[in-house]
Order: structure tokens, then sequence, then C-alpha cells
């Protein structure tokens, strides 16, 4: 593809697009498996168009970006990863990463951390980099202290919900 952004060892990584993507991103966010750690219900049809419409606009002077992720031989959507949420003046970006249940325990999250962390690190230019997960999906928490984040105190925008955050300072990340 012509597209392709970023690669790892088993992935390629693209802009989303409504054209090939509106089908993979609806069946990812609407079915309750993938959602059920999601601080949000599985999405409608006209949601998953939100979602990539909100992702491809303006996304880079906004401060977010998501990325399409695709298994490098087949091509097959796999999942998706991102950050969101920059906070210029505090210096920190909340990344996101989620993975198609077919995928699930075969270490894409893990491969898709490290050149996450790199682009919100040198593209964003943060000092902190943190993760808001539920605390009963253990696998991406697991995911993420592998990558040396530890538990922070909640930021603003979850305060009074049961989720929680993981965070990495630039100090700390090697790469």
């Amino acid at each position: 593809m012509s597209d392709k952004v970023i690669t790892t060892s088993r992935t390629f990584w693209r802009t989303l697009s409504m054209h090939t993507d509106i089908a993979a991103i609806y069946r990812q966010f609407s079915d309750p498996d993938m959602c059920v750690y999601y601080d949000e219900p599985p999405c409608t049809l006209a949601e998953a168009q939100d979602i990539i419409t909100h992702y491809t606009t303006h996304a880079e002077s906004a401060g977010y970006r998501r990325y399409g992720v695709c298994h490098a031989t087949s091509g097959e959507f796999i999942g998706t990863c991102g950050y969101h949420f920059l906070n210029r003046n505090e210096g920190s970006v909340e990344i996101g990463y989620d993975v198609w249940k077919e995928f699930w325990q075969q270490g894409y999250a893990s491969e898709m951390l490290t050149p996450l962390l790199q682009i919100c690190f040198a593209v964003t230019e943060v000092t902190l980099v943190y993760a808001v997960i539920d605390p009963r999906n253990r696998a991406s928490i697991a995911v993420v202290r592998r990558a040396g984040f530890v538990q922070i105190p909640p930021v603003p925008r979850i305060v009074g919900t049961q989720l929680a955050v993981y965070g990495l300072y630039r100090r700390q990340f090697i790469q």
C-alpha cells in the first residue's frame, strides 16, 4: 500500500480512511467483546464514521492521531493505535491501542507500543505519555508495565471513575 506510515516486524500502520476502514472500525468498536473495557458502549455505524472523521480531520494540529494497524503479510486490519488529549501546557498526551480479538494474546499491542511512544515523544514533544485503562484489563496493564509505565494519579477528565492511569516519562523511555 502506498499509504504505509510506520512498519514493525509484523504490522504496518496507515492513516485511517472512510473509504477503506469504515467496516473494520465499525466491526471493532461495535463488538461487545472488544468494548468490555471501554468507557463508552459499543458504537453504531454512524459513530464509527464519526471516529474516522475525527481522526482524519485536522488531527495533527488538534493534538490527536490514530493509525489503522494492518498485518504486514496479509494486509488484514488488526486494530488501531494513536494518541489524543494532548495537553501542551502540562506536557502530556494520552495513548490508546486496540487489537481485534482474533489477534489477542499474540504480542501485537506490545509491538505497537514502542513506535507509538517514539511518535509521542518526538512529534508531540511531551514529557509524559499516559494510558487510561480499566483495572480489570490485566492484559493491557501488563503491556504498559512491561514498557516501564507506572500507575500515576488520575487525570482530571477521569476523576470519579474506576479507571486507572499509567504513565511513562520521557526520561524513563528507553528505545
